[in-house]
C-alpha cells in the first residue's frame, strides 16, 4: 500500500524539489537575465506539470470508484487515467530532468544520458 501511494504522489515531490531548485538558481548573482526568464519558463511548466497530473489522477480515482460501484464503461477512464499518469511521469523522468540544464543554459552539450 505504501508502494502504491508513494507512486502516486512522486510526481509532486520532484515538481516540489524542481521549484525549491531553480528559485535558489534564479536568487545566484551570475545568472543572465534570458537564463533568468529560462527558469521562470520551467518554473511554469512544473505548474502546468502538476496540474495535468492532478486532473488525470482525478480521472482515475473517480472512475475507479465508479468502477467499483458497477459502472464497467468506466473501466477504459481508468486504464486511460493510469496510462497518461504512468507518461507523464516518464516524460518527467526521462526527459524533462536530463534536458532542465541544458535549456536553462541553452548549451546542447549539458542534455544527460
Amino acid at each position: 500500500m505504501k508502494k502504491i501511494g508513494k507512486w502516486f504522489i512522486e510526481p509532486y515531490i520532484i515538481i516540489t524539489q524542481e521549484w525549491q531548485l531553480l528559485s535558489q538558481r534564479n536568487k545566484e548573482e551570475s545568472i543572465t537575465g534570458s537564463e533568468k526568464g529560462r527558469i521562470k519558463e520551467l518554473q511554469f511548466f512544473n505548474i502546468m506539470l502538476a496540474a495535468v497530473y492532478t486532473l488525470f489522477c482525478y480521472m482515475f480515482v473517480g472512475d475507479l470508484v465508479m468502477l467499483i460501484r458497477g459502472n464497467w464503461v468506466s473501466l477504459m477512464g481508468v486504464v486511460f487515467g493510469f496510462l497518461m499518469m504512468l507518461l507523464l511521469k516518464r516524460i518527467q523522468v526521462s526527459r524533462y530532468l536530463k534536458r532542465r540544464d541544458a535549456y536553462i543554459k541553452k548549451v546542447e552539450t549539458l542534455i544527460k544520458q
